[in-house]
């Protein structure tokens, strides 16, 4: 594996907006399957603590994994 990072796609729709939030977030890649279980479901929970303020506006978040060449120009928030 030489890629050391793994890259996560979050879509967040709201009730007002066509369009959704879209955000990337990096993290070290895991060694098991358990672990990326684990990491995935430590995301989804980062990310609905981050945004609760926001969760009457809220209709879906969406997590989900994706190849690094997704990330465009490298830059990730």
């Amino acid at each position: 594996m030489g890629n050391t990072n793994v890259f996560y796609k979050v879509e967040i729709d709201t009730k007002d907006s066509v369009q959704p939030i879209i955000y990337f977030r990096k993290c070290k890649r895991c060694k098991t399957a358990k672990g990326a279980d684990r990491q995935h479901d430590r995301i989804v929970n980062e990310t609905v603590n981050d945004w609760r303020q926001f969760s009457q506006q809220i209709r879906r978040y969406t997590v989900s994994r994706v190849p690094a060449d997704v990330v465009v120009g490298g830059y990730i928030r």
